[in-house]
């Protein structure tokens, strides 16, 4: 299996620096709870919470959608009673593919009553998308792909890379 660099340690360091102010401005000062996807959004939550100023909360939420490369019905398997009503929720994922994942966390967030919620992803992949909503902050668009590192994962490996890839597929490898 070979690994392909897609996007570099320093440009999400960047970016995500970016993200958080724009961020920041969205909510003002008023205090805001995250809610971060499991497993794959913990390292870009845990750096984008450090650039925040006003994080009064961090929840954590276990969805699962792939098995292996391959995109299987979108389940939340822990879901802790999340104390939203009244308050400002920030949704963080690594990726935003069919947007299935993030819908159905945002509708479960919303039964809650919040006072505001926004939505940030990562990446958004360029795939045909399935539903109706878009992430209110998206830190890189990228190519169809299936990609891993910062936090990202195939059957558990390679979330500890700093930068993004993608797996090359032997195609690629065959056309150089």
């Amino acid at each position: 299996m070979k690994l392909k660099e897609l996007i570099s340690e320093k440009e999400i360091k960047n970016r995500v620096e970016t993200l958080a102010g724009e961020i920041a401005e969205a909510f003002g000062e008023e205090p805001v709870t995250v809610v971060s996807l499991l497993k794959g959004a913990f390292i870009f939550t845990a750096d984008v919470v450090r650039k925040l100023k006003n994080v009064e909360l961090v929840e954590f939420v276990d969805v699962k959608s792939y098995k292996g490369m391959q995109k299987g019905k979108t389940k939340i398997q822990f879901l802790k009673d999340l104390p939203a009503k009244g308050r400002n929720i920030l949704i963080l994922d690594d990726i935003f593919d069919t947007g299935e994942t993030l819908e159905l966390v945002l509708k479960e967030v919303e039964k809650g009553n919040p006072k505001k919620v926004k939505t940030c992803v990562l990446l958004d992949k360029d795939v045909e998308k399935r539903v109706c909503i878009y992430p209110d902050f998206v830190g890189f668009k990228i190519p169809n792909k299936f990609v891993v590192g910062y936090g990202l994962d195939y059957n558990e490996l390679f979330r500890e890379l700093p930068y993004i890839a993608y797996i090359e597929t032997e195609q690629e490898s065959a056309d150089g």
